[in-house]
């Protein structure tokens, strides 16, 4: 089959406009209408409505030093007409300092919460706690709040922990990461059933990370998890890559992880200085995730990603990611902390300093257009042929 040069010039542009078009990212700010900054750090949807979801944050508090109040967002992402609630965590005994609240779970995605149902995890400080972080939950059941402290065991951890940090929960498990005083880089994996913590991959397909994060957690329609995070492995050269890898919490050691998959940002690992998952949604045939990257290219901006990651037929993931750049307009540094269909939502700072919401539009009408001419043309010139 030939095509004519002319059909062939027309068709690169069709394309190149098409690509152009469907890579284009919409930004707004998403902010508290209240004082204080606003820091969104996790979603989950709260219904089969399109855009209806909780997110989960801080507030910072205003002449405190740096102390921050955990806050929650019901309602639609799209029209940001929904409710923002503040919250000051209640533990007997306690006079809690600071607290964020992270990835979310709603009674949409367990019933066992009920309608409106709500448990989220994240960390907090309390007056004689310290100074390092303990892990923290709330918990919204028929519109009864509780709130409880969980730390990472000692016993477990095989030193005295410093810091615990939950990261995200669904289903029945909640992920994060510790350090002790002997090392740092700790994950782990917490199951609210029978209330044990588990070290958390410590070692996979034969390496031993220096640090490994667990940040983003999905629950399978088949009982396992794909939990999201990111790792450093100097011996191999990795500074910080991500990784997917799928969690049977039926299973006991290395038998309860299949497919650690690694990934560096736009699939070039010897560019990519970071590449680190921080969200994780689910897909038809896949899994949409954000995260943070930083590459050697000049400058060096931390900037945020949305990614598209598919499963082969045998279960695997695909090792090669769809990528686009996250960078709020006007900002060096952009974060991407969670993502909801095609949307991520995060924190940007430079001129100024903002959340945002961040929306990745499937091809437009126009590309759709341009590649239906390409397919045209490339028929007409078979039937001359």
């Amino acid at each position: 089959m030939k095509i004519a040069p002319h059909v062939l010039a027309v068709a690169s542009s069709l394309l190149l406009l098409a690509s152009a078009t469907s890579r284009a990212v919409d930004y707004a700010p998403f902010n508290y209408s209240g004082p204080g900054a606003t820091v969104i750090t996790g979603i989950r949807g709260a219904s089969a409505i399109d855009g209806d979801a909780v997110i989960t944050g801080s507030l910072s508090i205003p002449d405190s030093g740096g102390n921050t109040q955990a806050i929650i967002y019901e309602g639609s992402i799209y029209s940001q007409n929904g409710t923002w609630t503040p919250l000051t965590p209640t533990i007997s005994g306690q006079t809690i300092t600071t607290s964020t609240l992270y990835g979310p779970n709603t009674g949409y995605y367990d019933p066992s919460l009920g309608v409106n149902g709500i448990r989220a995890v994240g960390s907090y400080k309390y007056s004689t706690g310290g100074s390092y972080d303990h892990g923290l939950m709330y918990t919204r059941i028929g519109g009864v709040e509780t709130w409880s402290q969980f730390d990472m065991p000692d016993s477990v951890a095989g030193g005295t922990v410093l810091y615990t940090i939950a990261h995200s929960t669904m289903g029945s498990l909640v992920v994060g990461n510790y350090d002790t005083q002997l090392d740092e880089g700790h994950a782990f994996v917490y199951d609210l059933n029978t209330s044990t913590f588990r070290n958390f991959l410590p070692v996979v397909q034969g390496i031993a990370f220096d640090s490994i994060t667990a940040y983003g957690i999905w629950k399978n329609a088949n009982g396992t998890y794909t939990i999201a995070g990111g790792y450093s492995n100097l011996a191999n050269n990795v500074l910080d890559a991500g990784y997917l890898v799928d969690y049977d919490p039926s299973q006991s050691g290395s038998d309860a992880y299949t497919h650690f998959t690694s990934f560096q940002y736009d699939n070039q690992p010897l560019a990519s200085l970071i590449s680190h998952f921080d969200g994780i949604v689910a897909t038809e045939d896949g899994y949409n995730l954000t995260g943070d990257h930083a590459t050697l290219a000049d400058p060096q901006n931390q900037l945020g990603f949305f990614a598209q990651v598919t499963r082969n037929e045998d279960g695997s993931f695909n090792t090669t990611a769809d990528w686009i750049s996250i960078e709020y307009p006007g900002n060096a540094i952009t974060s991407g902390n969670t993502v909801y269909g095609d949307s991520v939502l995060g924190v940007s700072t430079g001129s100024t300093t903002t959340s945002y919401i961040a929306t990745v539009p499937e091809p437009s009408s126009l590309a759709l257009l341009g590649l239906a001419s390409l397919t045209a043309l490339a028929t007409i010139r078979r039937r001359h042929a």
